[in-house]
């Protein structure tokens, strides 16, 4: 089992960063997202970020008319992170293809943009088993911190399906500019 982490002590304070999005915000955020594009995933060990870029529809897109509708969904501290690339035979048999963190980018470009569906965020962490006998990537922080969210996204392009889960405690969406975005939060 890889520690991705090496054990990496936590990120800040309980406050977070000041951009994290407020739990409604984060579930129109799921809306946000339903049906858009995922675009790429990286992961940052050191700082314990879960960089995600998504492009939502122009329908779902959140922030007014524009020419490029990506967003960066950042997801941090990453307290646990696991991947699953599996590719299924006309036999109905399944091939575990194993990647490590720095191929996450590269894995997720293969797909070319998968049509995400969700809700992300609401998603439990991957039985034993249920990914495969077990996971492509796997990484667990012994920090305390990092254990108030999670995301599960699953994606299927072809014979490939894709699988990330994450355990984290913050959210924060930015634009390609790299300017902190907010959704209304309706209260």
């Amino acid at each position: 089992m890889a520690d991705v982490f090496g054990g990496l002590a936590g990120s800040g304070g309980d406050d977070g960063p000041a951009a994290a999005l407020t739990d409604d915000e984060v579930a129109l955020l799921d809306a946000v997202l339903e049906t858009g594009a995922l675009l790429g995933a990286e992961l940052d060990p050191r700082y314990r970020v879960l960089a995600l870029t998504f492009e939502p529809t122009e329908e779902r897109y959140a922030w007014g008319p524009a020419d490029d509708r990506r967003i960066q969904v950042l997801a941090s501290p990453v307290s646990v992170i696991l991947g699953s690339l599996r590719r299924e035979g006309e036999d109905d048999s399944k091939e575990l293809l194993t990647f490590t963190e720095e191929q996450l980018v590269d894995v997720v470009a293969a797909l070319d943009g998968p049509e995400v569906h969700g809700p992300l965020f609401e998603g439990m962490e991957p039985r034993p088993g249920e990914w495969g006998p077990r996971f492509s990537l796997e990484g667990r922080s012994s920090a305390p911190d990092g254990i108030t969210r999670r995301l599960r996204l699953e994606v299927a392009v072809a014979d490939l399906t894709f699988g990330l889960f994450a355990r984290f405690d913050h959210v924060e969406v930015r634009n390609p500019a790299g300017e902190d975005l907010r959704l209304p939060s309706g209260g």
